[in-house]
């Protein structure tokens, strides 16, 4: 019986070519490259990752946790979570959120169904701003306004819910949203049986 004799002072460490019973893949040469190899497709999913994220990225149907189709018994729960009921008015609610950093209000809305039709939040005026680009790709957005009424609009499909909705970021500053909101399309709501 032949024996495999891999002495790593013979391979691994010695400066002299690979001369051994050692299997190739052990040599100091060969660890190198796969090193190399290891580092290099790291780096491409990185970049691809980072730049898949940023391009196409696109507003989610969501905002503070409260999910464009959610039924009123799940939104109602996360509500309580994360703020006070204010009041309620023509079938929507208003909610003063308790310690969100950057918005002081949410208005949410329901459609006939007792699912979130529609989800707004209001920034607060002393909190951390909220970039327009941090809803989504603004090359994506069709922009309205002008200085001191500014409008991004995103129509984006969910596929998980398998619905279109809307992504409205508004503001008076030409860098900083003042409110935010996402709307589900075609939805029938309980104003649409009183017309």
């Amino acid at each position: 019986m032949t024996r495999l004799h891999c002495d790593p002072d013979d391979s691994l460490f010695s400066r002299e070519p690979h001369r051994g019973n050692c299997p190739a893949f052990l040599s100091t040469k060969g660890i190198f490259v796969a090193k190399k190899m290891t580092r290099a497709a790291s780096l491409v999913f990185l970049v691809l990752s980072l730049t898949a994220s940023v391009v196409g990225k696109q507003p989610a149907p969501e905002i503070l946790g409260l999910r464009l189709g959610m039924s009123y018994s799940r939104a109602y729960a996360r509500l309580n979570e994360i703020g006070q009921f204010k009041s309620e008015d023509e079938g929507q609610q208003v909610w003063t959120l308790s310690h969100d950093k950057h918005y002081q209000y949410v208005i949410i809305g329901f459609d006939r169904d007792r699912n979130v039709r529609y989800v707004t939040v209001l920034a607060r005026p002393d909190g951390q701003p909220v970039n327009y680009a941090d809803v989504g790709n603004l090359a994506d957005a069709t922009r309205s306004g002008g200085e001191g009424n500014l409008r991004y609009t995103w129509k984006a499909n969910d596929k998980k819910g398998h619905f279109e909705y809307l992504a409205i970021a508004k503001g008076k500053d030409p860098r900083n949203l003042t409110r935010y909101a996402v709307k589900r399309l075609g939805v029938a709501t309980d104003e649409d049986e009183r017309d």
